[in-house]
């Protein structure tokens, strides 16, 4: 068994039909829809935890990480 990933545009009428066929071989065919990686998931949730900082410039930057 392989395992193959594909990008399927299904906002259009042949990705739709695409994933429909796809979805029809299921003796064949196991789809797993990925939304986004686990490191996209890890920011926005540091993010929304508060777990940031800003700075004014590179210089205040360098500044705050060696204080």
């Amino acid at each position: 068994m392989g395992i193959y990933t594909i990008k399927i545009n299904e906002k259009t009428k042949a990705g739709k039909n695409l994933v429909a066929f796809l979805k029809s071989l299921k003796d064949v065919v196991s789809i797993k829809k990925v939304e986004r990686s686990a490191a996209i998931d890890e920011a926005l949730e540091d993010i929304n935890q508060g777990r940031t900082f800003s700075a004014n410039d590179s210089k205040d930057l360098l500044n705050q990480c060696l204080s």
